[in-house]
């Protein structure tokens, strides 16, 4: 006979008590038994009304009434919970009813008050009520037999019983039984097992790989059926191995992603990336490229966000340990292009070739060669517009600083740009240029002086430009480009004069000398403004060509050189100072991780034209601390100069510049390498003579007669200085052409407040007031003023 377990229906009214509504009923109980025992000790004491008292004891009547009422009934729960409930009520009105009999029986007042103190101290912890509760809930939800009473089989103990008592249980197995279980693993649930069917009886053609799949509550693909050899349909055996199963997927995964590494790319992008938690949530992976050393992912935002990737997370999601192998470049405000390499592309780059050092139809020249293995561009000429171009260069000690500048010398002498490099740390730094560009400056006194000069060709070619708003780059003066490499040491120079009027020239240079053909390129470690002589405008107007942010000390300079200038979607990682293959965790683990390292000088970000790329400088190699190789290129081409015209302005500083054995150096035959000339345009004066090539030749004979004698360039700060009108001077001159007075408003417009080099508003209001008070002016009304 089958019996069949059913739930009893719990009792009317009542609800099932979680662990939480436990607790705290728990608490309330207690709380109100706090407050009764103190009530029972003090209450029948105290001098209330005989009907306050004859409540307390009704109700303990009451409550023994109904107990015995309860206690009539066979359901032995029932009376187990009156009897739990009644108890509280019963021991609180025997232990007021004491109190109540002290003057009757005269007996010491504490023995009820300790009666009290016992019933709260019993009741707190027992909490009968909530145990009633919980006893009856648990009653009410036990099994109970329908039809006549059999004897139900104890629970499973071991895996066979648990296996036979599911597939028992299970409608879908009929009246088939499961036997001779066999597991493969103690603590695995993968196993095999017959299925068996009642003498006479098949197996259910039903019983396929889904059903058993069901009872067991495991994939389709773990169950696996066959026949039993040597037995008829009325046996089957079956293998059930969720295990097996999970395997054999991971290994089928592995063989499809083996022949399609997209495929594993696309999981790990799936499972680590764009997920919830992953890298970088809702970034999908529009398409890819792999390569046998590169892979190439272009990756998008959705529409309407912003892309916006963490350079780390990434590496740590596609397992990257050096993240110098992964490059992102952004390609607008929602998409970007990731390219991962097999080892970092730039631990490896070759040295320059005469073509790369020469300038291009886009006035553009090579410095080295990006992280795709495309070559590095810069201009220093742009066509389109006329005019000289800036740079400005950024990266801490051993970051490579000097050796992009000297690729800028090579590069200016072939591409016939005339060269002025001034090395503020005396020629340390880059000892190869020295005798081999027109002018190398070193030291601080020396680099102003080629400053001064400078700054004189500058208003020499302003004065014969004939209104020229750009620069003729085959008319008869060359492009200048200056470059200052460690002028940190100069713009924040101790001599206040020294470090004001450096910063006034390079500042006045950078704003003024595109249009005639100057460009300045600065290096410097810092670019903070107490590292720029407090002048903002260097760093901002060195931004506009091109800028290098090669390894810094500092986040902060990294910041203020992109601020204004990053590429939109630009993704600018830092640069380490060795990059170590073979160093990962597993090899820091075993002892076997490589601990010398490949320096990066030379590595950084190049910042121009709207991009931003990542780039190492070609690498040359150093002979007892010079690179030859680097004065081959530069020696076989002539070293282009100024005109004579040009080198009088510049001035005693530049005839005597460089050594004997330099100015021969800068002597060659065939006039100097340049694009090909054409007319002479309107930008130099009539009957200016071509550029001389090494030392001007009208020098040399000058010199050697004795007959002339330069004069230094002037400071040109000082000049300014002496010739600018002071603010008095100024507000005079303004109200004399007004003998009908003006007011404040209209003398500080005057006398340019709020123009580039005008005097500040304040300055101006003081002196009016001072002059006012010495009789100067004449105060008109309010505010208003005129000449005595």
């Amino acid at each position: 006979m089958t019996t069949d377990v059913v739930k009893a229906d719990a009792a009317a009214g009542e609800r099932g008590l979680t662990r939480k509504t436990a607790r705290r009923l728990a608490w309330a109980e207690r709380t109100v038994y706090g407050a009764a025992g103190t009530w029972a000790a003090i209450g029948p004491a105290m001098d209330l009304p005989w009907w306050a008292h004859g409540a307390a004891l009704a109700t303990g009547a009451l409550t023994g009434v109904g107990l015995w009422k309860r206690s009539g009934t066979d359901d032995w729960t029932r009376r187990l919970t009156s009897s739990l409930r009644a108890l509280p009520v019963l021991g609180w009105t025997a232990a007021y009813t004491g109190g109540l009999l002290v003057p009757v029986f005269d007996y010491p007042n504490g023995w009820p008050m300790l009666g009290a103190a016992a019933w709260t101290a019993v009741m707190i912890p027992m909490t009968p009520w909530t145990r009633s509760k919980g006893l009856k809930r648990a009653v009410d939800n036990l099994p109970v037999l329908a039809g006549e009473p059999e004897v139900v089989d104890a629970e499973p103990v071991t895996f066979a019983d648990h296996m036979r008592a599911l597939w028992n249980r299970s409608q879908a197995t009929g009246d088939t039984s499961l036997e001779e279980i066999w597991q493969y693993d103690f603590d695995g649930p993968d196993f095999e097992a017959i299925v068996l069917a009642p003498a006479g009886h098949t197996v259910p053609r039903t019983l396929d790989e889904r059903a058993i799949a069901g009872v067991f509550d495991v994939p389709v693909d773990a169950v696996a059926t066959a026949p039993v050899p040597g037995y008829g349909p009325g046996r089957l055996a079956i293998q059930v191995a969720p295990r097996l199963a999970e395997a054999r997927r991971v290994r089928e995964a592995l063989e499809v992603e083996a022949e399609d590494p997209g495929a594993a790319l696309e999981r790990i992008w799936a499972e680590h990336v764009n997920n919830t938690g992953g890298a970088a949530p809702g970034v999908d992976l529009v398409a890819y490229a792999i390569g046998e050393d590169q892979i190439r992912l272009r990756i998008a935002a959705p529409r309407g966000k912003t892309l916006r990737v963490n350079h780390e997370a990434l590496c740590s999601a596609l397992g990257i340990d050096d993240i110098s192998r992964l490059v992102m470049e952004g390609a607008g405000p929602r998409e970007a292009v990731v390219y991962i390499y097999r080892a970092n592309p730039l631990l490896h780059v070759r040295p320059p070739t005469k073509e790369d050092l020469t300038m291009d139809d886009r006035g553009r020249i090579s410095i080295g060669v990006a992280h795709d293995g495309t070559v590095a561009r810069i201009q220093l000429f742009n066509f389109d517009t006329g005019r000289a171009q800036h740079g400005i260069t950024a990266g801490t000690t051993g970051a490579g600083k000097s050796g992009l500048m000297r690729l800028f010398g090579a590069a200016q002498r072939i591409s016939g740009v005339i060269s002025w490099m001034a090395d503020v740390q005396g020629g340390m730094s880059m000892p190869e240029m020295e005798g081999r560009i027109d002018w190398f400056a070193k030291g601080p006194e020396e680099t102003m002086q080629q400053l001064r000069a400078l700054h004189a060709v500058k208003r020499y070619r302003e004065d014969h430009s004939n209104g020229r708003g750009d620069f003729d780059f085959h008319g008869p003066w060359r492009l200048i480009q200056w470059t200052g490499d460690e002028i940190n040491r100069l713009l924040s120079s101790l001599d206040q004069d020294v470090r004001k009027e450096a910063a006034w020239m390079i500042g006045d240079l950078q704003k003024t000398g595109q249009k005639v053909g100057i460009g300045i390129d600065l290096a410097v470690q810092s670019l903070h403004l107490k590292e720029l002589g407090d002048n903002h405008e260097i760093r901002e107007k060195g931004k506009e060509g091109h800028v290098f942010l090669l390894r810094t000390a500092s986040s902060s300079t990294q910041g203020m050189g992109l601020d204004g200038i990053a590429p939109i979607g630009a993704h600018i990682s830092p640069i380490p100072e060795r990059i170590y293959e073979g160093a990962g965790a597993k090899e820091l683990f075993e002892g076997t991780a490589n601990t010398e390292g490949v320096p990066t000088p030379g590595m950084g970000w190049l910042i121009t034209e709207g991009k931003a790329v990542l780039f190492r400088t070609f690498v040359l190699k150093k002979v007892n601390g010079l690179y030859p190789q680097l004065q081959e290129l530069m020696d076989g081409h002539p070293m282009p100069t100024l005109t004579e015209g040009e080198a009088r302005a510049a001035g005693a500083a530049y005839a005597h510049r460089g050594t004997a054995a330099a100015k021969e150096a800068g002597k060659a035959a065939g006039g100097p390498s340049r694009p090909p000339q054409g007319p002479v345009g309107s930008g130099a004066p009539e009957g200016e003579p071509e550029p001389a090539t090494g030392a001007p030749e009208a020098f040399s004979k000058d010199k050697e007669r004795g007959a002339e004698k330069l004069p230094e360039a002037p400071s040109p700060m000082a000049a300014a200085t002496g010739k600018a009108p002071t603010i008095r001077e100024r507000i005079l001159a303004a109200l004399k052409d007004h003998p009908e007075g003006l007011a404040l408003k209209e003398i500080r417009t005057a006398v340019g407040c709020g123009t580039e080099g005008g005097p500040a508003t304040r300055s101006v209001n003081n002196e009016v007031s001072s002059l006012a008070n010495e009789g100067g002016l004449k105060a008109l009304g309010r505010g208003v003023y005129r000449l005595p």
